[in-house]
């Protein structure tokens, strides 16, 4: 594929953050938008264009075939099957799609330059390229940084250059592509049969998380899904689109959300997926994976299929797009402590809910008990009752009886989450 670099003199560039800052670490990988405002708009292009159809092999409910039925585009589809984005594609006005359609398709092909042939106003430069940037979940190669250049007589983006990380292009893409739906396939195939709906959810949350560290220092993509999923070091946009792709290609209706987590310098993403009672949960993967919990077989449910006002309890903001309605999660009754029964009003209630937890789930691999409370102050009085009156000890005792452990009943650790009145009890083996 022969490529020709457009040079732009940049007169001016922007910096903004995407993706970043999830939990108590930090995402600092800066995505930058610079506008060539004296250059005139310029119609070559680079590289092949491609016919090529999408490798995927997994259903979506939101019926992706209905999405490009009658597809009238002289770009591929493939772009929307392949990155899960259905539920955008399906809310953006005509000119957004063929913005959006010919530089998702110039970056499949991995084109330094993408001319637009409707284009977009200047004053939207960097909305519509977080759009693009948010929308690649898939095409884990794109980089943090655009160039446009913009026609002086319109004022209208009609080009853009991208950056990419590192590939050496057509010839690094497609083998990056093929691993990633291998490893998607793979996770998929292996949910085991007869699995509800809500243990089907639970089955991915919980693979992703146990098979992924938070780290933007490791693997070669940590900012990716194929970095979640095939190298096993992500950050938060790594999470949620690992996490958007597999609910894509299990067949769930999904969508993906940035906003502001606990630190305001930085955006943090999430994920949103359709249940068959018909309401939208929240599933932020990241919040349940802590970086400060060093146990590998670590898993966590704050955040695992709850509401907008649930999450914005402790996330800082959520933010709105510019081109579609993002979903709204006004339910919780899909919620992990819900379903599990885990919810405790009493001291009394939360001994009978742990003891359960130790009877039927905890094992030499699994050792969390898990409770939720009506609010914080509830929650550390009874765990105080509870630790004082040797209940917890009681707890461990049984948990070793039945499942053949060794875990110290004298010692554990817990933690706390204040805003959404949730404890963990973390179990340590005998020294």
């Amino acid at each position: 594929m022969s490529k020709r670099l457009i040079c732009l003199i940049l007169a001016f560039s922007m910096m903004m953050t995407v993706f970043s800052g999830c939990g108590q670490a930090i995402d600092n990988e800066p995505a930058t938008t610079s506008s060539a405002s004296d250059t005139a708009d310029s119609t070559d292009s680079t590289g092949d264009s491609s016919d090529a159809t999408s490798d995927s092999t997994g259903d979506s409910s939101s019926d992706a075939s209905s999405v490009i039925a009658d597809w009238s585009y002289d770009f591929d589809s493939s772009f929307i099957t392949e990155n899960g984005i259905e539920y955008v594609w399906e809310r953006l006005d005509e000119d957004t799609r063929i913005n959006l359609g010919e530089i998702m398709n110039a970056i499949r092909e991995g084109q330094i330059y993408c001319s637009l042939s409707v284009g977009f106003p200047n004053d939207e430069r960097d909305a519509f390229l977080t759009l693009v940037s948010n929308c690649c979940t898939f095409y884990c190669w794109i980089g943090t940084s655009f160039s446009v250049a913009v026609d002086q007589e319109t004022n209208m983006v009609k080009s853009v250059t991208i950056n990419y990380r590192g590939i050496d292009y057509e010839s690094d893409i497609q083998p990056i592509m093929n691993e990633l739906e291998l490893k998607l396939q793979e996770i998929v195939s292996g949910i085991p049969d007869g699995l509800s709906e809500f243990e089907t959810l639970k089955y991915l949350h919980d693979y992703l998380i146990l098979n992924c560290d938070y780290s933007d220092t490791d693997g070669t993509s940590p900012f990716s899904a194929y970095g979640a999923l095939v190298e096993g070091y992500a950050t938060c946009q790594g999470y949620a689109d690992a996490m958007h792709l597999l609910l894509n290609r299990a067949g769930f209706e999904t969508m993906f959300v940035t906003g502001i987590g606990s630190d305001e310098s930085v955006t943090h993403k999430w994920n949103y997926v359709m249940c068959e009672d018909g309401h939208w949960y929240i599933i932020d993967p990241t919040w349940d994976d802590p970086s400060d919990i060093t146990d590998l077989n670590f898993v966590g449910y704050c955040y695992f299929l709850i509401s907008d006002e649930e999450i914005l309890k402790d996330h800082v903001a959520k933010h709105e797009s510019d081109y579609y309605e993002t979903p709204y999660a006004d339910s919780m009754d899909m919620n992990f402590f819900n379903v599990m029964g885990y919810y405790a009003t009493t001291a009394d209630e939360a001994y009978e809910i742990l003891k359960e937890q130790a009877e039927s789930s905890i094992d030499s691999t699994r050792r969390c008990f898990y409770l939720k409370f009506e609010s914080s102050e509830a929650m550390r009085e009874i765990y105080e009752t509870l630790r004082s009156d040797s209940k917890l000890s009681d707890v461990i005792k049984t948990a070793n009886a039945v499942a053949g452990t060794d875990y110290q009943t004298s010692s554990w650790s817990r933690t706390f989450n204040d805003e959404l009145g949730i404890l963990t009890i973390t179990l340590k083996e005998a020294e």
